[in-house]
């Protein structure tokens, strides 16, 4: 879309709020444009969003197996193994303040990417 046809759609929008503004109250006609424009708007906006996203990195389908060692341990283990890399890394920390929500499978994860 070029910047006129983003002009004229601004020019629309900003007409009927003027409108509304001075007749004090929408048409059904009014409101069925505004919520075109606003399908219209959003669309465009998340189609150049995700042009932008694919110029930076392929999008990431598929995580990778998580090693047999870590899917063999028990919870308990898992947060022992978590707390030893913690004593060796001791300015490691999780965007979790207490591991208890967190699952048995993203308790592997972390400690996947803690040694990645």
């Amino acid at each position: 879309m070029t910047e006129d046809n983003w002009d004229i759609l601004d020019a629309l929008a900003d007409e009927a709020a003027r409108y509304e503004a001075e007749e004090g109250k929408p048409t059904l006609t009014s409101r069925a444009a505004a919520r075109r424009y606003r399908a219209f708007v959003d669309d465009r906006l998340a189609a150049l969003g995700r042009a932008e996203l694919e110029q930076h990195a392929p999008a990431r389908v598929t995580q990778p197996a998580i090693r047999p060692d870590l899917l063999a341990m028990t919870r308990d283990k898992l947060l022992a193994y978590i707390r030893r890399l913690q004593d060796q890394q001791p300015g490691l920390g999780f965007a979790h303040r207490s591991l208890v929500d967190v699952s048995d499978d993203d308790l592997r994860t972390m400690i996947e990417d803690i040694e990645s």
